[in-house]
């Protein structure tokens, strides 16, 4: 597996606890949490569908993002002084929290559009560069 795509990979197992942990903590599911199971499936496999399941999950991730972020502007300009993210009474900042959002959204996009990952769901091991530990 690629470098990049071990990544990814590692980022998406981490979901992946946090779903199960928010699943049996709070009885909630919902798409974006869930729809990690069959990224992580297709990417440890190599399935070739892995790349569409992998395009819409990420689609999926971007366009609540997207969402959130229009909320929250017009949240601003209604009541800029109510808008505020607590989490068990502690303040977290808005502008960190949407670059570290923007920016996991977009190294996805990275990964799933990089031509090794592509050679990589494709099985076509013989165009993989080799990669050392």
């Amino acid at each position: 597996m690629p470098f990049r795509l071990r990544v990814l990979f590692i980022i998406y197992v981490l979901v992946a606890i946090g779903c199960l942990w928010r699943a049996v903590t709070f009885n909630a599911f919902d798409l974006l949490t869930i729809g990690v199971f069959p990224v992580l499936v297709g990417l440890w496999y190599q399935s070739k569908w892995a790349h569409v399941v992998l395009y819409v999950y990420i689609s999926l991730q971007s366009l609540g993002v997207i969402a959130m972020s229009v909320v929250a502007l017009i949240a601003l300009q209604i009541t800029p002084e109510d808008v505020k993210l607590e989490f068990q009474g502690s303040n977290i900042p808005l502008i960190p929290l949407a670059i570290g959002l923007y920016s996991l959204v977009i190294f996805q996009w990275w990964v799933a559009l990089s031509k090794v990952s592509k050679q990589y769901l494709a099985n076509d091991k013989s165009k993989l560069p080799e990669v050392h530990p």
